[in-house]
């Protein structure tokens, strides 16, 4: 369903369940990044009528979850901070930089790349957060995600063609693989 070259690490888990906190707080940067980046190419791309459609209403749902992310941090008693650079999104871009094509095809793979990678950690915090409250909101999550995934993946196909969309999604995730294979697990969400 999500096409990823590679699952997470197994160690993820652990490490994430014993920084929930931390994991928290990268989880409130990456919903506040994704409903920014919707709202940047609906700026920049009002022509394609359905991507303004569709962007705009996940931009708005995306605050829903930065509202969610911010309540699950105050149950806990932690302050949200600025984001770190987010090392994951900018080696993803990089990994393009070397084979250029049209901005908003590159935009849309790794959109959907970064939705595939969240959905699929939302799910295992599904199957293993402390609380069954936690694990049904990791659920929630986890089929949101699966949509955006989808959403950006078949918008790129509709605007640049189905062969091309998954080329260049394709080549994308295999760099997604290596990049995360150079990375020890650490408690953020990518």
């Amino acid at each position: 369903m999500l096409g990823l070259a590679s699952t997470t690490d197994p160690r993820w888990v652990e490490v994430a369940l014993a920084d929930l906190d931390a994991v928290l707080l990268d989880h409130l940067h990456c919903e506040l990044k994704a409903a920014s980046n919707a709202t940047a190419m609906v700026t920049r791309y009002p022509m394609h009528p359905r991507l303004a459609r569709e962007l705009t209403a996940l931009a708005a749902e995306e605050l829903g979850h930065v509202a969610q992310v911010f309540e699950a941090l105050a149950l806990r008693g932690v302050a949200a901070t600025p984001p770190p650079e987010d090392v994951y999104a900018r080696s993803l871009q990089r990994a393009l930089a070397d084979k250029r094509c049209e901005p908003l095809l590159d935009r849309l793979a790794v959109a959907s790349v970064i939705e595939a990678r969240s959905c699929e950690r939302f799910g295992l915090l599904a199957a293993h957060a402390p609380t069954e409250a936690m694990r049904g909101w990791y659920r929630e999550l986890f089929a949101s995600e699966a949509r955006h995934h989808r959403l950006f993946a078949s918008l790129a196909e509709e605007i640049f063609g189905e062969e091309r969309a998954r080329e260049r999604i394709g080549f994308l995730v295999q760099r997604e693989a290596e990049i995360l294979s150079r990375s020890a697990p650490a408690p953020r969400v990518h």
